[in-house]
């Protein structure tokens, strides 16, 4: 028997119905019909900041500038493994106790050596909780700082409003007034979302060899480099967590966003590229390119095949990674997720028809879930990985996924190995009861068993 709350709308979402009941219903007839149960938890699980850790390498020549504290700057140093003397392209801008009595934090000196030392293309103004907590009017700040020739971009990433991954949202909003318009009857795709060069070289590639012609990476490797886009783009979102930026690429421009799986696995990389050719009128039959690539993971999917699968919330990736596993034969206990757009998730939600799928999972009651039904695998959080490994689950974070090239056909490979890599490295270890754990060290020292079960608060 599952534990489950009674579904509820959001304040903002009860407001659209009544003011807009005509347009909603309209628009909902495109929705996933899939049953998301919403529980209580948090939205966010990990701080929106840590998304400068892919996007300062994948845009050259930008600077990515945090209004933060010290923890902001220990954060971003830990998490990234960047060392202060690397002198990488983003930076913290420390809120001391004199910035507390001034209207505006005053940074034209850092903007000043920001450009001597690094001469970038654009600076991203990155918010934090606590200057938002401070009412720091970024906007403004924003444009105060920016200059003829240095646009200064104000990203909202604070961990009070966004999850990790979805602060790369703010930052292509951001950068969406800067891509030119394209001519109605240019008809080109343009891929929505970072990726490392060697999985864009792929789907440029690939892009070319099926007949699609392409405008160009949102985000691109410049800030120059930007492609256009106007009515007759087509948009190919190749990250589940750009929703809101894919939503005003559609009103503003009147781009075509394209609708199907998320270009991870075999299984996804085949409909996404049949559905994207479709928008140009080519009819692809990608079942032999399939099979080949589920074939050079056999390995893979031997050792996944009949194991329980258990995803905690934390990237927004969740929902098709778990229709990977699904495909792989693996059974899905349970997908939760931060945040689930039915619009934008359509097609992953119907290929997980059937699967508990929870939106602001209570982890309390995941606790006990995990408990009950002993997955053979958990994908969860920093925070909460380690402390269930100490348990004896076999857990894994779901932190990396954001960061491994996991994406098309070049990537089916380094996504299974991620999901193996923990369960192979589990079986060889020694047991958590063995002597040698506890070997050497003083009596007070030696861990006692603790149920798995949430602190209360």
């Amino acid at each position: 028997m599952r534990i489950a709350t009674i579904p509820f709308l959001p304040p903002y979402e009860q407001i659209a119905r009544l003011l807009f009941p005509a347009t909603h219903i309209a628009e909902e007839v495109s929705m996933s019909r899939t049953a998301v149960t919403r529980e209580d938890g948090a939205y966010h699980s990990f701080c929106g900041l840590t998304c400068v850790g892919w996007l300062y390498q994948k845009i050259k020549d930008s600077f990515f500038l945090i209004l933060g504290t010290h923890t902001c700057a220990h954060l971003l140093q830990n998490t990234l493994g960047v060392m202060v003397f690397a002198r990488p392209r983003f930076g913290v801008a420390l809120l001391e106790e004199a910035d507390l009595s001034k209207q505006q934090p005053e940074l034209e000196s850092l903007i000043d050596e920001i450009l001597a030392d690094h001469k970038p293309s654009v600076i991203f103004l990155l918010s934090s909780c606590t200057p938002e907590v401070m009412k720091v009017e970024f906007e403004g700040l924003a444009n105060s700082l920016t200059r003829p020739d240095l646009p200064v971009l104000f990203v909202p990433a604070s961990g009070l409003d966004y999850t990790f991954s979805q602060a790369e949202d703010s930052v292509l909003q951001a950068l969406l007034p800067f891509c030119p318009e394209a001519p109605a009857e240019e008809k080109q795709v343009v891929f929505l979302g970072s990726v490392n060069d060697a999985i864009a070289d792929d789907f440029a590639i690939e892009a070319a060899r099926l007949g699609i012609p392409v405008a160009g990476f949102l985000p691109g490797n410049h800030f120059h480099e930007l492609p256009a886009i106007g009515a007759g783009t087509v948009i190919a979102p190749l990250q589940p967590y750009l929703a809101k930026v894919a939503q005003r690429l559609s009103r503003e421009r009147g781009a075509t966003v394209l609708s199907s799986l998320f270009p991870f696995g075999p299984d996804g990389t085949r409909a996404f590229w049949e559905g994207l050719a479709a928008h140009f009128d080519l009819s692809v039959d990608l079942a032999e390119r399939e099979a080949q690539s589920w074939a050079r993971i056999q390995d893979h999917v031997d050792l996944l095949r009949g194991k329980k699968v258990f995803f905690t919330a934390d990237n927004l990736l969740e929902l098709p990674l778990a229709r990977f596993l699904k495909s792989a034969g693996c059974e899905i206990v349970e997908c939760s997720s931060t945040y689930i757009n039915k619009r934008f998730h359509k097609a992953e939600l119907e290929a997980l028809d059937g699967i508990p799928i929870v939106e602001q999972p209570n982890f309390d009651r995941q606790l006990r879930d995990i408990e009950t039904y002993q997955p053979d695998l958990v994908i969860s959080t920093m925070a909460t990985t380690n402390p269930l490994i100490g348990h004896g689950v076999v857990a894994k974070w779901s932190t990396e996924f954001a960061f491994m090239p996991i994406h098309g056909w070049a990537g089916v490979s380094t996504l299974a190995n991620m999901f193996t890599k923990s369960m192979r490295r589990h079986a060889q270890l020694d047991p958590l009861d063995d002597p040698i754990w506890s070997m050497g060290l003083m009596p007070g020292a030696i861990p006692v068993e603790i149920p798995l079960t949430a602190v209360p608060s």
